[in-house]
C-alpha cells in the first residue's frame, strides 16, 4: 500500500505531468468524494479519469509542489500549475486528500487563483498592474479588479483578499452596490469600502442611457472634476464607459456611513436646502469659465434636444392625466397642458452660462451630512451635466425638493445667496440677471417631471412621487408668475 505522500507525488507527476491517466486506477478509490465550497460530489473512477483526460488534452497542465505535507491519512499540496499548449495559463491552489487502504477517497479543493504562490523577495503587489477592464455586473467586482483600480488611482493599499458587494440605492439607469474590502495586511489607513456604479441590468434602461449619452457623460464628468474637487462630491477612484455608450464603471468614495440620502417625496428642510445651494455655488465658482468646457463634447447641450423634449413632454402629460387624475387637481392638469406647445421654444432659449452645471440636482441626487455646524450637501449622479447658467441648478432644485411652504420661506434668500457667491468671481453677475435666469430655468423642473412619466412604471410610490413633484413645480411657476396665459 502506498503512503499518502507517495500517492500525491504519483498523482501530480505521472497522472498530470506525464499524462498517464490510467495510473489513476492505482491511486484513487471508486468513487472519490470531492469537497468544494458549499457542495460535495461523488465522482466515479471513470468520471474522474474522463475529467483529467479532457483537461490534459486541451491544456497539458504541469504541476509542482510549493509546499507538501503528509501524515498517515492526509496529504496537503500547495501547488503551482502552468499550461504547455495554447494560451499560457498560470494557476495556484491548495488541495487536501484523504487516503484509505492505499487509495485517495476524499479531496478538498480551494478556489484556484491566477498566478503562482508568492515567494520571498516577491513584491506584495505587482508594480504595473494593467488598467481594470470594463466589467458588466457586481459579481465581477473582484479583489484583482479592485487592486488594479486602486493602483491606477494612486491609492496605496495592501493586497485585496476579499470583496463583498450588496445593493444600495434605487437608480433607474445604473446598478449600484456597496463593496466592503478585506486586505491581507493592516488596512486602518486605506479604503475599506467603495460604491461601485455599474451598467443597469435591464436592457431598456441601457437603451435610455445610450440614447441620452448618460454613461459617457457621467464618466467624463468625474475625469473633468479630478481627484480633489473644490466642492463636495465623492472621490472617484475609477471612471470608465464603453465607447458605444452602453456600459459604465464608476468606483466612488463610500459616504454611506456618514451621510443620509435625500427623500424626494418628503423633501428636505430649509437648512438642508441652504447647504445644497451653497454646494452648487462652489461647483459653479470652481468651473466658472473653465476653458476645458469649450472642448467638452460630452455635455448634454439641452437646446439641441428641444424637439425631442417637446415630444416626451406631450406623451408624459397624457400618461399623467391617465394615471393621476384622482391625485392632481384639474387646475394643475390644465396648467401642465399650457406648457405643452412651448417646451421646444423654452428649451432652445435655455439661459447660457460659462460654468459646469449639475443639470439634475433633485434632492435624491444629494447626500446630506449632519455636521456640528449644520448640514452639508454632497452632489452625486452627474448623468445630465451641462454648461449653463448657475441659476439653472438652483431653480431646478428649489422647484421640487422642498414643500411649497418651505420653498416660499427660503427661495428669495437662497437666490440672493447664490448670486452673491457667483459675484465674487463675476462681479457683473447682479441680482437682476440672477432672477431673470432663475425664471428662465424654472420650467425645466416641470419638463423633467412630466417627461419622467414616460419612463417610470405605474405604482403607488411612483404615482405619489409624480403627483408631489408636479404640484411643487407648478406652485413654483405660479409664485413667479410664469404660467402661460
Amino acid at each position: 500500500m502506498r503512503s499518502p505522500k507517495e500517492l500525491i507525488e504519483l498523482y501530480w507527476t505521472e497522472v498530470w505531468n506525464n499524462r498517464n491517466v490510467e495510473m489513476m486506477r492505482e491511486l484513487c478509490a471508486d468513487p472519490i468524494i470531492r469537497h468544494d465550497p458549499g457542495s460535495v460530489t461523488a465522482l466515479s473512477l471513470e468520471d474522474q479519469m474522463a475529467r483529467v483526460r479532457q483537461q490534459s488534452e486541451t491544456m497539458q497542465p504541469y504541476f509542482e509542489h510549493e509546499v507538501l505535507h503528509a501524515d498517515d491519512s492526509y496529504v496537503t499540496s500547495v501547488w503551482n500549475m502552468w499550461t504547455r499548449v495554447g494560451t499560457p495559463v498560470h494557476l495556484c491552489g491548495i488541495e487536501v486528500f484523504k487516503a484509505e487502504n492505499g487509495r485517495f477517497t476524499h479531496c478538498w479543493n480551494s478556489s484556484y487563483t491566477p498566478g503562482r504562490w508568492g515567494r520571498e523577495g516577491d513584491p506584495a503587489i505587482p508594480a504595473h498592474l494593467p488598467p481594470p477592464g470594463l466589467i458588466a455586473s457586481p459579481d465581477q467586482v473582484t479583489p484583482a479588479w479592485l487592486q488594479a483600480v486602486f493602483q491606477h488611482a494612486g491609492v496605496e493599499a495592501p493586497r485585496v483578499s476579499m470583496a463583498g458587494s450588496s445593493p444600495i440605492g434605487h437608480g433607474n439607469l445604473s446598478e449600484t452596490v456597496r463593496t466592503v474590502i478585506t486586505y491581507n495586511a493592516n488596512a486602518e489607513k486605506t479604503v475599506n469600502s467603495v460604491i461601485c456604479k455599474l451598467t443597469a441590468a435591464a436592457s431598456g434602461a441601457v437603451d435610455v442611457a445610450q440614447s441620452q449619452g448618460a454613461y459617457l457623460r457621467e464618466a467624463e464628468v468625474y475625469r473633468f472634476l479630478g481627484n480633489q474637487p473644490a466642492f463636495r462630491t465623492p472621490r472617484c477612484f475609477w471612471s470608465a464607459a464603453g465607447a458605444d455608450g452602453r456600459s459604465i464603471n464608476l468606483v466612488l468614495e463610500d459616504l454611506s456611513g456618514r451621510t443620509r440620502a435625500g427623500d424626494q417625496i418628503t423633501g428636505c428642510s430649509v437648512a438642508d436646502a441652504g447647504a445644497v445651494v451653497d454646494e452648487l455655488a462652489r461647483l459653479h465658482v470652481t468651473a466658472w469659465q473653465d476653458p476645458r468646457l469649450d472642448q467638452a463634447g460630452w455635455l448634454l447641450q439641452r437646446a439641441a434636444w428641444a424637439e425631442a423634449l417637446e415630444d416626451v413632454y406631450g406623451r408624459g402629460a397624457a400618461l399623467i392625466r391617465e394615471r393621476l387624475a384622482d391625485q392632481v387637481s384639474t387646475g394643475d392638469l390644465a396648467d401642465m397642458d399650457r406648457f405643452a406647445p412651448l417646451v421646444a421654444d423654452l428649451t432652445r432659449a435655455v439661459p447660457a452660462g460659462p460654468t459646469l452645471i449639475h443639470g439634475e440636482p433633485r434632492v435624491d441626487n444629494i447626500l446630506f451630512e449632519d455636521a456640528p455646524d449644520g448640514p452639508r450637501a454632497w452632489l452625486i449622479d452627474w448623468q445630465f451635466a451641462d454648461r449653463g447658467s448657475p441659476m439653472f441648478d438652483t431653480a431646478y432644485f428649489l422647484a421640487g425638493s422642498l414643500t411649497v411652504e418651505d420653498r416660499r420661506l427660503c427661495e428669495q434668500d437662497l437666490i440672493a445667496r447664490h448670486q452673491q457667491a457667483i459675484a465674487a468671481v463675476a462681479p457683473a453677475f447682479g441680482p437682476e440677471q440672477a432672477l431673470r435666469q432663475y425664471d428662465q430655468s424654472l420650467p425645466f423642473a416641470l419638463f423633467t417631471t412630466v417627461g419622467a412619466a414616460t419612463a417610470m412604471p405605474a405604482g403607488e410610490h411612483e404615482n405619489r412621487l409624480l403627483a408631489t413633484l408636479l404640484q411643487r413645480n407648478l406652485a413654483a411657476l405660479r409664485d413667479r408668475g410664469l404660467i402661460p396665459a
